[in-house]
């Protein structure tokens, strides 16, 4: 008769733990393609647990249903865009050097994730409910790093019209979008390096009226 030690029998939970994870991961992984390739009502449950090679109840057995797997994989997409952008500010040099990096990252972050903005975008989930809620807060997070930005680049000597902020910010947060989905339909060009650049000085121009 065998018998397991308690170091052994401690060691199972853990073991269960990191295997679950490391499912959550894959299940992730390929729902975030497939939604981004055929959108959310082109999706089914069935196709992501076959890509996966898992059982369907599994699935929701983990996630609830297939809006709470879409919501899952927003939450996951928010937190590393959000990630990406702020670790790219935050080694900025000066807050010039912080508005190039912080747009080079968000377009490199699409470059490397290349059906993640579809997911955001993807209107046939996004009209209303938990997930449009959830789409908003990943295009507010952005803004609020615009807005930061330019903030940091006004005199400090300068009341702030936090109204006038907002308006830039949203301005070039709306105009990332509408050059995300461009770019996507032209082959990923320009190279986000080129984007970064006229978008700054687009940004630029408007941070002249406020300094005024």
């Amino acid at each position: 008769m065998t018998s397991t030690t308690p170091a052994a029998a401690s060691a199972v939970p853990v073991k269960r733990r990191r295997d679950r994870a490391a499912r959550e991961r894959e299940i992730l992984d390929a729902a975030e393609h497939i939604f981004g390739e055929r959108g959310y009502q082109g999706t089914s449950m069935d196709e992501i647990a076959a890509a996966v090679g898992v059982s369907k109840p599994l699935v929701y057995q983990y996630y609830g249903s297939k809006d709470g797997l879409f919501l899952a994989c927003l939450s996951r997409l928010r937190a590393q865009l959000l990630d990406a952008v702020s670790d790219a500010v935050l080694g900025a040099s000066d807050p010039e050097d912080a508005m190039y990096s912080g747009f080079v990252a968000w377009f490199t972050f699409l470059d490397e994730h290349p059906r993640a903005w579809s997911v955001i975008v993807d209107e046939g989930m996004l009209s209303a409910g938990p997930a449009a809620q959830a789409a908003d807060e990943v295009r507010a997070d952005f803004v609020g790093l615009i807005a930061t930005m330019v903030r940091l680049n006004l005199p400090a000597d300068r009341a702030i019209d936090e109204e006038q902020v907002q308006i830039v910010a949203q301005s070039i947060s709306g105009a990332t979008e509408r050059l995300a989905i461009w770019r996507t339909q032209n082959g990923g060009s320009p190279t986000p390096e080129k984007l970064a650049t006229t978008l700054q000085e687009l940004l630029w121009r408007g941070l002249d009226a406020l300094r005024g």
